[in-house]
């Protein structure tokens, strides 16, 4: 019964506060209310500012790592697909050189190979191919550049991959040859001044017997003789042309190639050009720096000599 007059005495307040709304009638109340109540409502908002900008800050700055993170996976990928367009690229300017080099030496086979790893013991110059036994390649074989240049020989060949050893190596030593350039004449063009002709003395007018000519023949440029030396690797100096006469005298520049004997390589390989020549009084021979065709620090991709069998092969 006491729960009855609660509710009713509930639902007729409500009653008479609706009708009031209704009316206005409980405006004033409500402008006393707002006035009295508005200050602390400010202070309580001035107070819990720096909380709710706290929070709202974690909330942004999740929003912001997520979108750096977001971003930093889109510049991933586009560097991968950078790298690997700029990778491919590099491997088919290789390639047409390589297939370039197989133009030029129709006559020869040649395998392509990658390099995958070099010797970092500092005591050799050795670099690894992708290459092995199963492709056909033998130790001894001769490696290009594919620009046709020597780099070296297998050292070592296994089933899926091979070693090669660089001319550079202290084990390398090839039979080498220098073309030295002609030197020109002390005359310049090589030919003899014309002499003076004599006045002749008045004659009957007869048909005149040509005289024979006074100038001497030109007599053929003799070609270039090879020297002949052997370029030794060196690890400090890299490359050594040895065992030249000793009284050769070679310009800077001049172009080292195989010359073939002993048959280990093939002859008119380019190995270098000369860079400077050590000439010594009680030294038997001249020795010559060889800065080496082929940059052997940077090499990706290598050419295996497979058609030619070096006679280390063939002696075995």
């Amino acid at each position: 019964m006491r729960l009855f007059w609660w509710l009713a005495i509930v639902a007729a307040i409500s009653l008479v506060g609706i009708v009031l709304s209704q009316r206005r009638a409980l405006d004033p109340v409500q402008n006393l209310s707002l006035t009295a109540t508005t200050p602390l409502a400010s202070s309580l908002r001035d107070a819990t500012r720096p909380v709710d900008d706290l929070f709202k800050g974690v909330i942004d700055r999740g929003d912001i790592a997520r979108e750096n993170r977001d971003l930093r996976e889109q510049l991933e990928q586009l560097q991968n697909t950078l790298a690997s367009r700029q990778d491919a690229e590099q491997r088919v300017r290789e390639l047409e050189a390589a297939v370039g080099v197989k133009q030029a030496r129709p006559e020869d086979k040649l395998l392509v190979a990658n390099v995958v790893s070099d010797d970092t013991s500092g005591l050799k110059r050795m670099i690894a191919i992708d290459r092995g036994s199963k492709d056909g390649i033998d130790e001894g074989m001769v490696v290009l550049s594919r620009s046709g240049s020597l780099v070296g020989t297998i050292s070592r060949a296994y089933d899926e991959f091979a070693w090669v050893r660089l001319i550079t190596d202290p084990d390398s030593s090839v039979n080498a040859q220098v073309i030295a350039a002609p030197q020109p004449s002390p005359g310049g063009s090589g030919e003899s001044p014309a002499l003076p002709t004599p006045t002749p003395p008045p004659a009957p007018p007869v048909s005149p017997t040509p005289a024979p000519s006074t100038t001497p023949a030109a007599s053929p440029t003799p070609s270039p003789t090879p020297i002949r030396g052997v370029a030794d690797g060196d690890l400090k100096r890299g490359l050594l042309l040895d065992l030249l006469p000793a009284d050769t005298s070679l310009p800077e520049g001049s172009l080292v190639t195989t010359s073939g004997l002993g048959g280990n390589y093939p002859r008119a390989l380019l190995i270098g050009s000369v860079q400077s020549v050590e000439q010594r009084p009680q030294s038997p021979f001249t020795k010559a720096m060889v800065e080496p065709a082929a940059n052997l620090s940077g090499l990706d991709t290598v050419l295996v000599l497979i058609s030619f069998t070096p006679a280390r092969l063939t002696e075995q």
